[in-house]
């Protein structure tokens, strides 16, 4: 019963909010090196995010759902939140200057990593104890993976399929031994938020549902035992950022550049795909290789 409340309270939430955006004008500005082919989307109602992680936030309070876990999405949602607000109110598209970004998003990522005691990771039968530094591992996974779904989150529906190619195959994963219930409800909200956010996509979720999003997935996993698989279960996700780590490396050391544009799914629109091709590509991959993890650890 709690999912299909989940699915329609966001459903219906995200319709309300997109009314209420117009009204006070939380509308998308499009950066000016993106393509061109993203002028229509000018005035998109965003940051739309916050209405699945509230609607998400609250089930999981209700149910009980460890608080590391919903603690996470909601930071997370906040600091993309102040993203997002610096972005209307500035008239820009870049939001805060990405140093004060990235060094809140380490302080956000510090507090939750220091409630989880645990030192090792594990895939599959394989263990390893990193001692001291799994602290720091554990920081540096929640904030890469915030990165790695905000930069994902260029195309109408794509972060948001992405992300539920990961999450059903991981629920499958816990139910070995406790599930985890959230991995469920993140997955009913996200699916009533798709429906406003499928090309054309009525509303964006911002920096509020991208950072939170990616926070919460790798909190999960490392309450799973899930960090190393996690790669798998979002390859997507991280073959995104490193598509933007090799065009930027390229470009300062060879002066050229690899892709036509990065993030990836910006080549594959210069090449003159379609959105809705690149998305279910992408997210076929991301099913494809969440399927390969998920046949691995059962």
């Amino acid at each position: 019963m709690d999912l299909i409340l989940a699915f329609f309270l966001s459903l219906l939430g995200t319709k309300l909010y997109i009314s209420f955006a117009k009204k006070i004008g939380i509308g998308q500005l499009i950066k000016e090196d993106g393509p061109d082919l993203h002028g229509y989307k000018r005035g998109t109602p965003t940051m739309g995010g916050v209405v699945f992680v509230g609607v998400t936030t609250v089930f999981m309070i209700i149910e009980g759902i460890d608080w590391k876990i919903w603690i996470s999405m909601v930071l997370f949602s906040l600091l993309g939140v102040a993203d997002d607000l610096s972005s209307v109110i500035r008239k820009d598209a870049y939001g805060m200057r990405a140093g004060t970004k990235f060094i809140l998003q380490i302080l956000a990522a510090s507090i939750i990593v220091g409630f989880i005691d645990k030192s090792s990771v594990s895939f599959g039968s394989y263990e390893m104890n990193l001692g001291w530094f799994y602290k720091i591992f554990a920081v540096l996974l929640i904030v890469g993976a915030s990165n790695a779904v905000n930069i994902t989150d260029g195309l109408d529906g794509l972060a948001s399929l992405v992300t539920l190619s990961a999450t059903i195959p991981m629920f499958t994963v816990t139910m070995k031994s406790a599930p985890d219930r959230s991995l469920l409800l993140v997955s009913a909200a996200l699916l009533g938020f798709l429906f406003h956010n499928i090309k054309p996509a009525k509303v964006f979720m911002g920096d509020a549902g991208s950072l939170a999003l990616g926070s919460y997935l790798a909190t999960s996993a490392m309450e799973n035992d899930l960090e190393i698989p996690l790669a798998l279960f979002g390859l997507i996700f991280v073959v995104e950022t490193l598509s933007v780590i090799l065009q930027v490396a390229s470009y300062k050391i060879r002066r050229k550049r690899i892709f036509l544009m990065a993030p990836i799914h910006h080549h594959f629109e210069m090449k003159g795909w379609s959105e809705e091709r690149i998305v279910f590509f992408f997210t076929a991959i991301n099913l494809t290789s969440s399927l390969i993890a998920l046949g691995w650890l059962i």
